[in-house]
C-alpha cells in the first residue's frame, strides 16, 4: 500500500491552517537554553493543591473507567449552581449543560452543529483565531474591526452593518484574547438587541471571566431573551491553572446539548474521569486560589506596562483583563511575523505576531504576563534591546 499523501486527504482539510501560536512555540522549542517565552497563553502557576488531591483520591476510588458522554451528573449540577450564582444563567443540569474537553472542544462542537456551508459568522478583529473552525464546515468568516483608539471595544453599529440575511452566528469573546479588553455592559446589551432583531445566534467564549482588573463581567446569556440563542462556553484552564487537565463546559438549548452528547460518543467517549473529579473540586472548593492568582496577574500587568512605557516607538492599551497586553510596534516594524521571528533569533524572546489574530492585529505583538516577575523583567529588557537594535536589514537576516 502506498503512503498517504496530500492528494489522499479530504479537501476540507485545506480550510484548516496551522496555528500561528504553535508555530512560534515550535521556533522557541529549538532554543537550547535561555529562551524567554512571553508567548504562552497559560497560567504559570501550579494547579491548586486541593484540586490535585481530589484527583488522587478519585484514582483511589476507582475513577478509571468510561465517564458519561455528557459529564458526571454531580459535576453538571455543580456547574449549574455556579452558572446561576456567578453568571446569572439558569441552566438545567440534565439537559442544558455539557462537559467538554476544554473550551476548544465546545467551540468546535458548536460551530460544527450550527454552521452550514455558506452561513456567515461574524468575528471580531483582532480576536482569537476562530477562522479555521468556521471554514472547516463551510462557513464564511465576516470580520468586524475593533479599533485601537477605542480601546479595542467593538462598536455594535459596526456589527449591525456586517449583518446580512446569511448571518447565522456571532462569536463573542469578552474578556478578549489578545487585547485584554473587557466589553462594557452597554456594548453587550446592544449586541443582544442585534441578535434578537436579526435572528442570529451568539457563541460566547468566556475563558477569562475570573481574570478581570477593571469592571465587571457580564454573560450575554443572562440578558432577557438571549438564553435560547446563546451558546456559552467556559473552561477551568485559566481560572484554576488547569490547562493540561482539559475540562470545559457549555450551556445551551437542549437540542444542541443532545447533539454534542451524541457526537461525543463517537469522537471521545467523554472527558477523562479523573479530570472531571478534579473539576468538581475546583468549582465546589475554596476560591481563594482564583483571587490570589488574579492579584498576581494585576501586579505583573503593571510591571509590563511600566516597562513598555520606557520603550521608544511602542504604544499600548492597558488591558482591563486576561494576562495579555497587545503593544503596537508598527512604528518599529509593520510586519509582526518578521519582527517576532527577529526577536526569537536575536533576543531568544517569544512573542505572538498580531497578524495571528486577524488583519487588524498586524503591527502588534501579543505578550503574555503569565510569568514570574524575574522572567517578565528579563523578557521586557530583551524587547527593549530588540527594538533599539532593530533595522530593516534585520528582517533579511532572519527570513
Amino acid at each position: 500500500m502506498s503512503k498517504i499523501d496530500d492528494n489522499f486527504l479530504a479537501s476540507r482539510n485545506l480550510a484548516v491552517e496551522w496555528s500561528g501560536i504553535r508555530k512560534i512555540s515550535m521556533m522557541m522549542s529549538k532554543i537550547e537554553s535561555g529562551g524567554i517565552p512571553l508567548s504562552i497563553g497559560q497560567p504559570d502557576f501550579d494547579t491548586p493543591e486541593h484540586i490535585v488531591q481530589a484527583a488522587k483520591q478519585a484514582l483511589d476510588e476507582g475513577y478509571t473507567r468510561y465517564p458519561p458522554a455528557k459529564g458526571f451528573e454531580d459535576l453538571r449540577e455543580a456547574i449549574a449552581l455556579k452558572l446561576k450564582t456567578k453568571n446569572n444563567i439558569i441552566a438545567d443540569p440534565g439537559s442544558e449543560i455539557f462537559v467538554s474537553v476544554g473550551a476548544m472542544n465546545a467551540i468546535f462542537n458548536s460551530v460544527l452543529h450550527i454552521v452550514e456551508p455558506g452561513d456567515e459568522v461574524i468575528v471580531i478583529d483582532p480576536g482569537f483565531d476562530y477562522y479555521s473552525q468556521i471554514k472547516l464546515f463551510g462557513g464564511v468568516p465576516v470580520t468586524v474591526e475593533a479599533h485601537e483608539q477605542n480601546g479595542y471595544k467593538v462598536d455594535p453599529e459596526d456589527i449591525r452593518k456586517a449583518v446580512t440575511s446569511k448571518t447565522k452566528l456571532l462569536i463573542l469573546n469578552s474578556p478578549t484574547n489578545p487585547t485584554g479588553t473587557l466589553l462594557g455592559h452597554d456594548i453587550i446589551y446592544k449586541i443582544a438587541e442585534l441578535a434578537k432583531a436579526h435572528n442570529f445566534y451568539v457563541l460566547s467564549d468566556e475563558p477569562y471571566e475570573d481574570i478581570i482588573f477593571n469592571g465587571d463581567h457580564l454573560s450575554i446569556a443572562s440578558i432577557d431573551g438571549m438564553k435560547d440563542r446563546t451558546i456559552s462556553v467556559f473552561t477551568l484552564s485559566k481560572s484554576y491553572a488547569m490547562t493540561g487537565w482539559r475540562v470545559g463546559y457549555v450551556t445551551a438549548g437542549n437540542a444542541l446539548i443532545d447533539e454534542m452528547e451524541k457526537l461525543m460518543e463517537h469522537m471521545l467517549s467523554g472527558v477523562t474521569a479523573v479530570s472531571q473529579r478534579a473539576a468538581l473540586a475546583a468549582i465546589e472548593g475554596p476560591q481563594t486560589c482564583v483571587y490570589e492568582m488574579k492579584k498576581k496577574y494585576k501586579e505583573r500587568r503593571d510591571i509590563v506596562c511600566s516597562a513598555l512605557d520606557e520603550i521608544d516607538g511602542v504604544s499600548y492599551v492597558t488591558p482591563d483583563a486576561t494576562f495579555y497586553v497587545f503593544p503596537n510596534i508598527s512604528k518599529i516594524c509593520k510586519d509582526s511575523w518578521q519582527f517576532s521571528k527577529y526577536l526569537i533569533a536575536e533576543q531568544k524572546l517569544g512573542t505572538i505576531p498580531g497578524r495571528v489574530f486577524g488583519a487588524s492585529g498586524e503591527g502588534h505583538l501579543r505578550l503574555s504576563f503569565a510569568a514570574n516577575e524575574e522572567t517578565l523583567k528579563e523578557g521586557l529588557s530583551r524587547l527593549k534591546q530588540g527594538v533599539k537594535s532593530f533595522s530593516r536589514d534585520s528582517l533579511s537576516e532572519v527570513a
